[in-house]
């Protein structure tokens, strides 16, 4: 995606559904994200969705510890 911003709950980028550079939005949140903080975003113009988020907005995995034979 491209950085060109009109506000924090819009931004333009390339969509891969229209093949072309089309605004995005994003829709309100249910999970409770501020406006501009949700790292789900949709195309304006035919609705593809998809994620953004950086390391710092993932969670860690607890990893499965077994016992050794």
């Amino acid at each position: 995606m491209t950085a060109l911003w009109s506000s924090p709950e819009r931004r333009s980028g390339h969509c891969p559904s229209c093949a072309g550079e089309r605004p995005f939005e994003q829709p309100p949140c249910a999970d409770g994200h501020e406006p501009g903080e949700c790292p789900e975003w949709a195309c304006a113009d035919c609705g593809h969705a998809i994620m953004l988020g950086t390391a710092e907005s993932t969670l860690p995995v607890r990893q499965l510890v077994t016992a050794a034979a």
